[in-house]
């Protein structure tokens, strides 16, 4: 147990270097020029991905049995994908979030719910590492959720960058399309019928928000993110093996609510 509290000790302190850092890069995009704002950008995934490396190394291996001495041994090439590739794509989405974003208190509000966010992640890794054979479905969800952020955080940046509809369109697609992929590998569920489903959820992900074009810079990449969000949804249950109508029915009137808050407030 003593032990237990040491690791998570040392896991919050790498999450408080890794926001500390980030928290300097933030400020830095205004004070600073473009070369030390990266540094400090390099320096946090670095961290970052040191963490990542120490939990799978400490992790990776066990005892067959207590009574044997031969170790099993994860492969890092069959979980560098989930363990280490989405999380750095999520910390770079929010390096690129924070360079463009000129809203001090919204950049703080995603700055912190990032940080609560790798650190959910970083312990559900190390809870599915000790499963050994599989990724936990707890920690899929996770990783489908971590999906969804970084597609808001791409969106709300590729508005901030004063885009046109058109270009703002095939970016939307092109990264529903990438993610969309990315759960699917999540899911093993990757192929031919997949890959087209992808594509077409993509271009409804990326449409959606043509409609909602003149509202504000907040509820356009809300639209998409809770678009992408069904998607997702619409998978995990089909992936489940369920079939009846009302099991697809609660993410659906779930978004429908959430638009309709999102256009009331």
């Amino acid at each position: 147990m003593k032990k237990e509290e040491i690791d998570i000790k040392n896991d919050l302190l790498l999450l408080f270097v890794v926001l500390a850092l980030t928290v300097i890069f933030n400020d830095s995009v205004l004070t600073a020029s473009f070369q030390t704002t990266m540094i400090w950008g390099i320096l946090g995934f670095t961290i970052l991905t040191v963490w990542f490396i120490k939990l799978f190394a400490l992790n990776s291996q066990k005892k067959i049995s207590k009574y044997s001495n031969v170790l099993m041994k994860i492969s890092i090439k069959e979980r560098f994908f989930q363990y280490f590739f989405l999380p750095s794509i999520f910390y770079i989405s929010l390096l690129f979030f924070l360079y463009f974003n000129r809203n001090a208190i919204l950049g703080y509000i995603v700055l912190g719910v990032s940080m609560i966010l790798l650190l959910v992640l970083f312990l559900n890794v190390k809870s599915s590492l000790k499963r050994f054979y599989s990724v936990h479905i707890l920690t899929r969800t996770v990783f489908d959720f971590l999906c969804i952020t970084i597609l808001y955080l791409l969106l709300n940046s590729f508005l901030r960058m004063g885009v046109s509809l058109q270009v703002y369109t095939a970016l939307s697609f092109i990264s529903s399309l990438i993610l969309s992929i990315f759960v699917l590998k999540l899911h093993d569920r990757v192929g031919g019928f997949e890959i087209v489903t992808a594509i077409a959820s993509s271009v409804f992900v990326a449409t959606s928000m043509v409609l909602f074009w003149n509202k504000n810079i907040f509820i356009i990449p809300a639209i998409g993110s809770l678009m992408f969000y069904l998607v997702i949804s619409l998978w995990n249950i089909r992936f489940a093996g369920k079939t009846r109508f009302d099991d697809y029915l609660a993410p659906i009137l779930y978004v429908i609510l959430a638009i309709t808050l999102i256009l009331v407030m």
